[in-house]
């Protein structure tokens, strides 16, 4: 391994924020702007999984394949959320929070229906992370995302509750080039002249 650069090593977490989907990206070194919210601290890290499903043709003429062809890709970020508030369920459910305010003898609640139904909510995803680049910032700018799969909470004494997510990516129909239809990484590399 020649000519190894320490800081290419990535090490470390990110942190997580959502955007009504349309939401502009902040750049990479800016704090986001109050369109996007925190979804707090996360726990056991978090995957990125780029997914593909590659073919191979075979011609009469060969025994090996003459070409491949990738017919499926994705992209997901997996983790678990430790901060389960009804804001971030709803999210994740696709629901709406209700607030009631305290009155006069009546206590201040907050509420959740748990029934999704059949439409799912898109969001813009930011992941913020390290860079390979030395000690700067990092991100992820996943423009069309949704919350796939189950949401499970589950309640133990002496442990965090924690909420398993997956961000599963959409292709964005605005994209400004094929290659960034499910988004772009961006890797801050030097400071500004």
């Amino acid at each position: 391994m020649e000519n190894a650069v320490p800081y290419e090593v990535l090490t470390g977490v990110g942190d997580f924020y959502i955007a009504p989907e349309g939401t502009a990206f902040p750049a990479v070194n800016a704090t986001p702007s109050a369109s996007w919210r925190h979804l707090g601290y996360t726990q056991d890290g978090i995957t990125v999984k780029h997914g593909q499903k590659i073919e191979k043709i075979y011609v009469d003429q060969e025994t090996g394949g003459v070409k491949a062809t990738r017919t499926e890709e994705s992209l997901s970020h997996e983790t678990s959320l430790l901060e389960t508030t009804l804001e971030n369920l709803a999210d994740y459910l696709g629901g709406t929070v209700t607030d009631t305010p305290a009155g006069t003898g009546t206590i201040g609640i907050r509420s959740l229906g748990l029934y999704a139904g059949p439409n799912v909510k898109n969001f813009a995803v930011l992941f913020r992370g390290a860079s390979a680049y030395g000690n700067y910032p990092a991100q992820y700018q996943i423009p069309v995302c949704y919350f796939d799969g189950d949401v499970e909470l589950k309640h133990e004494k002496g442990k965090p509750v924690a909420a398993k997510i997956t961000l599963e990516a959409l292709v964005d129909p605005n994209a400004v080039s094929v290659s960034e239809k499910f988004g772009k990484l961006v890797m801050q590399d030097a400071v500004a002249l």
